[in-house]
């Protein structure tokens, strides 16, 4: 992943906020432009007073960078999980950041959710990030093994050299049934020692490998590493606001306790 044009994705939220200072922030690590967008409704009043007060609305509370990094600003009109994607593709970004807003499965079923409905869509990398004060600094991929786990991998790497964050790597092991769980953790599997053999090759931090329900223990790596990002492979589609019914991508970004960086598979 280099990074040269990153989309922040925002509103008059301290959602959006977050989504437009998280993008500058990269953008002053990395040298890349920041291309502003706000999705509206199609019955929105003129696009011109909407674009400046969204416009002043940003420039009203910037981080403290110098220089600060170019940015556009843009309006989009229609259904911001929709938009969002169609819109990043059309300036070829390399990464979308969306701001993470606390949903409970009725609001999701009700009135959607946004930060789902982008990485069910998105073609591209997507950064969903909740509030926090600091830049990242700690990085957490998930990888399976598979080809395409290693792509992920490789993009977690870049991305991880291109704001100087430190990198690790979990994968996790299904459960067989009627295996003695001493006899488990003692054995070890084969994919988990071929992605130990390929990560130490091409990156050298351990892998920690775990055994249960992936998305279950994903999250338990998060919450016991700490890390201000977490990378996963995520499969598009899927049903609009049942998260349990999705992907594991789709399950940990609801409930992780940090940004999730996803990357479409």
């Amino acid at each position: 992943m280099h990074l040269s044009n990153i989309v922040a994705a925002t509103d008059e939220s301290d959602a959006g906020r977050q989504a437009v200072w998280t993008a500058l922030e990269l953008a002053w690590k990395t040298g890349a432009r920041v291309s502003v967008m706000h999705a509206i409704p199609l019955d929105g009043n003129g696009s011109a007073p909407a674009l400046e007060q969204l416009e002043r609305w940003v420039r009203s509370d910037l981080p403290p960078l110098d220089p600060m990094p170019r940015m556009t600003y843009t309006l989009a009109h229609g259904l911001p999980g929709i938009e969002i994607g169609r819109f990043a593709e059309r300036v070829q970004a390399d990464l979308v950041v969306v701001g993470r807003k606390p949903r409970t499965r009725m609001a999701r079923l009700l009135v959607g959710d946004t930060a789902d409905a982008v990485a069910r869509r998105s073609r591209l990398p997507c950064l969903f990030v909740p509030p926090r004060d600091a830049p990242p600094r700690r990085i957490l991929v998930a990888v399976d093994g598979s080809d395409r786990g290693m792509a992920v991998l490789n993009i977690a790497d870049g991305f991880a050299r291109q704001i100087g964050a430190e990198l690790g790597v979990v994968t996790v092991e299904p459960v067989h049934a009627g295996e003695p769980a001493h006899l488990a953790i003692a054995t070890p599997a084969t994919r988990s020692t071929r992605i130990q053999a390929r990560v130490y090759c091409t990156l050298a931090p351990n892998v920690e490998v775990r055994r249960g329900n992936a998305a279950e223990q994903i999250l338990a790596a998060a919450h016991e590493g700490t890390p201000d990002v977490l990378v996963l492979g995520c499969h598009r589609g899927g049903p609009a606001g049942v998260i349990e019914a999705g992907s594991t991508a789709r399950q940990v970004l609801h409930a992780a306790p940090c940004a999730v960086l996803t990357v479409p598979l």
